[in-house]
């Protein structure tokens, strides 16, 4: 053991790293050469590392996790008519890129709903065929366009400045490699129209840096409908949240005239370009003026077409050490900015608004998180659906709001977001169907389900109900009863006695007859349509509720293949269960088991997964990967998987992976596993819970088994 010393302890070095397109925190502390202490911080959380070992896991509370962005009021219709639109002034300049033009100026003439006068400066372009389009497009702008033609090559920040000297009015600077959608004008000079103290202003993009979208800080793909990501963004009210940033970006930058006349025009020491606007944002910072987004735009920007990547990234270098000598906390400002909340939310907003544009439809899957099976089913069904659906998963946050996790095609993103907001959201982004997947572990239940009836008939989409287990039915979801045991319900009349008699039910009810009331609403009034993966539990639900019947659909899980085990011949039985072994599971009848083995020492236990008990006699592997399951099943020489859950479980994975690899399934008479093993040809349905008869008849099985093989061996 030894003593830190604290007092040689040094801060090393503090990094933002991105983490699902979350922002994350990093701090590195040494003794020395040697890393000890590593903190990460995030929206999620905070985790501590000591040594390499994780020592700490805090999550962060809901409070300081809630969308502070109200959503109803980032909705509100405010029409920026209601602001004065003065003409604007458009400056471009202009180095080669051909190819760009004709989609920027089409774009300027069809989309521009603002008086406005373009002001072009050809910064004597190599490629003579430029100074020929700037012609034909005077002819086609007539006095809307203004032509300079620089005598000798100036570079890109004189060519502005000699554009901005020109100026009237609010200016627009554009690059040339941009398109712009309908009525881009209003929306972008909206917050300068509605506040003088706004010096610059700045739309999304795929490719902005801190104002790109999708994924921030980088250039993303784009090949969708401008428009229609447009029309989506529309819904963003840009006034709801007053948020500023350190800089603009100058690919489509509106600037406040009356600030360029207060603090100057561009410093031409950036030469070429990079740096140029971040400075004169400072600037404006510096003398109180804002830089600010217009969120309900989106701008396409190819980014690099100006120069040659190497001759940017020498400018980069360069131009960055200015920016920092100048402005010493720029960057920390502008990492602040990014991580401040009310733009955390906003982003994560045009993030959804921006996939449900792309997307046929997005689906809202109410999910629990206790793992399982069920959330198993949650990740493979999204994967099947992600690359044409947008899907919001959300669970519960103690009844006050939701963690909503968003995955489209290669992207996901989470924030924690209120029923109210989330009302609000799903009216905008074409909700299609809502999936109620499990919701064991929401701190109200009864209330969920009245409050997806009420979003149902806002989406108009469709409710699906996916029969993991039995929390329609029973609050204890698993339909075991006070003295552990499957309860067999076929009426409903003893449910209230038995939850009270129940110490720690799956869900806190504070009347089981008016949850059931509540359940049987929801299933007969709001789900279109309940999806069971087994016979045996339509059965047993069909049993309860009778009026259901023909909403069900029974569509057994898929699982990925295991390949067949080879298991070499050996004296012992070798016995297995899989999974996670819990009460309901079996926990008590494998802790029987492995107290008597020492009565059957041709016997062997091997838990693949965890146990609740502890075991004296048996060998517990712990955590597994499914798919290396064949290889543990080869090692361990499993002759049988033993299937010991107390319950009607509604599919049982585990059943069918040991089917899937060949091997020998013994279960109890119970639910979806005996309904398959019962047709298995080396199945076998134990008919009680008696740990000596469970071994004895797995016994005569395996012989019986090997009898069979002899004798069809013998025949051949």
């Amino acid at each position: 053991m030894f003593i830190i010393r604290w007092k040689v302890v040094m801060k090393l070095v503090k990094r933002i790293e991105k983490n699902n397109n979350i922002s994350k925190v990093i701090e590195y502390y040494f003794l020395g050469k040697i890393p000890y202490l590593k903190k990460e911080k995030s929206l999620s959380g905070r985790k501590t590392f000591l040594f390499g070992f994780l020592v700490s896991d805090r999550p962060a509370k809901i409070s300081t996790l809630i969308n502070t962005l109200n959503y109803q009021d980032v909705l509100s219709d405010v029409s920026t008519g209601e602001f004065i639109k003065s003409p604007i002034d458009i400056v471009i300049p202009i180095y080669n890129g051909l190819e760009y033009l004709p989609d920027l100026f089409e774009s300027i003439r069809l989309n521009t709903d603002l008086d406005y006068r373009i002001i072009a400066v050809n910064d004597c372009s190599t490629d003579y065929r430029v100074k020929d389009f700037l012609t034909e497009q005077m002819q086609l702008f007539s006095k809307k366009l203004l032509v300079i033609e620089n005598e000798q090559n100036l570079g890109f920040v004189k060519s502005v400045n000699k554009a901005l000297k020109l100026t009237k009015n609010h200016v627009c600077l554009l690059n040339t490699d941009v398109v712009l959608p309908k009525n881009w004008a209003s929306k972008l000079f909206a917050p300068i129209f509605a506040n003088d103290n706004t010096a610059s202003v700045t739309p999304f993009s795929n490719a902005a840096t801190i104002f790109s979208l999708p994924v921030m800080n980088i250039d993303n793909k784009f090949e969708q409908s401008l428009d229609e990501v447009n029309k989506a963004l529309a819904k963003i009210n840009p006034f709801a949240v007053n948020i500023d940033f350190p800089t603009g970006v100058g690919f489509c930058m509106a600037m406040n005239k009356d600030v360029i006349n207060k603090i100057g025009i561009l410093d031409e020491v950036f030469e070429k370009g990079y740096g140029e606007e971040n400075d004169w944002c400072q600037r404006a910072v510096k003398n109180g003026f804002i830089n600010t987004i217009a969120p309900d735009l989106f701008v396409w920007h190819k980014h690099g077409g100006s120069f040659a990547s190497d001759e940017k990234k020498a400018l980069i270098a360069k131009h960055s050490a200015i920016i920092s000598k100048r402005y010493p906390n720029y960057e920390k400002d502008v990492r602040r900015s990014v991580m401040n909340k009310n733009y955390q939310s906003l982003h994560f907003l045009a993030e959804i608004l921006y996939f449900s544009a792309l997307a046929d439809e997005s689906l809202l899957w109410f999910d629990h998180s206790l793992g399982g099976g069920a959330e198993t089913y949650t990740f493979r069904q999204i994967e099947k659906i992600k690359n044409q659906k947008l899907v919001l998963r959300l669970q519960d946050c103690n009844g006050k709001s939701f963690k909503l996790e968003y995955f489209y095609q290669n992207n996901k993103n989470s924030i924690f977001i209120s029923y109210e907001d989330l009302t609000e959201l799903s009216a905008d982004i074409n909700v299609g169907n809502i999936v109620l997947n499990n919701i064991a572990d929401y701190t109200n239940n009864v209330s969920i389900l009245k409050y997806i009836d009420k979003l149902k008939k806002i989406v108009k989409g469709r409710v699906t109900y996916l029969l993991h287990d039995y929390q329609c039915i029973c609050p204890n979801i698993n339909m075991v009863n006070n003295l552990g045991q499957y309860c067999c319900v076929k009426k409903l009349d003893n449910c209230s006695l038995c939850y009270k008699k129940i110490i720690k039910p799956a869900i806190k009810v504070a009347s089981v007859a008016e949850f059931q009331t509540e359940w049987f609403k929801f299933l007969q009034n709001t789900a279109d349509e309940i999806i069971a993966f087994s016979k045996a539990s339509c059965d047993i639900l069909v049993g309860i509720y009778p009026e259901i019947e023909n909403k069900i659909k029974i569509i057994p899980h898929v699982i990925p293949h295991l390949r067949e085990v080879q298991i070499a011949k050996h004296q012992k039985i070798n016995i297995a269960t899989l999974g996670n072994i819990t009460l309901n599971k079996g926990a008590d009848i494998v802790k029987n088991i492995d107290s008597i083995l020492p009565d059957f020492p041709n016997i062997n236990l091997v838990v693949v997964g965890k146990c609740k008990h502890k075991l004296k006699n048996s060998v517990i592997l712990g955590k597994y990967d499914v798919a290396n399951l064949p290889d543990i099943m080869e090692k361990h020489q499993i002759d049988i998987i033993l299937i010991p859950s107390i319950w009607p479980e509604t599919f049982s994975f585990t059943t069918s992976e040991a089917m899937d690899m060949g091997l020998s399934v013994a279960c109890f008479g119970l639910g979806a596993p005996a309904e398959r093993v019962a047709l298995y040809k080396k199945g076998l349905v134990l008919d009680n819970f008696d740990a000596a008869n469970i071994l004895r008849n797995i016994v005569k099985h395996i012989s019986d088994l090997k009898n069979a093989d002899n004798l069809r061996g013998s025949r051949l």
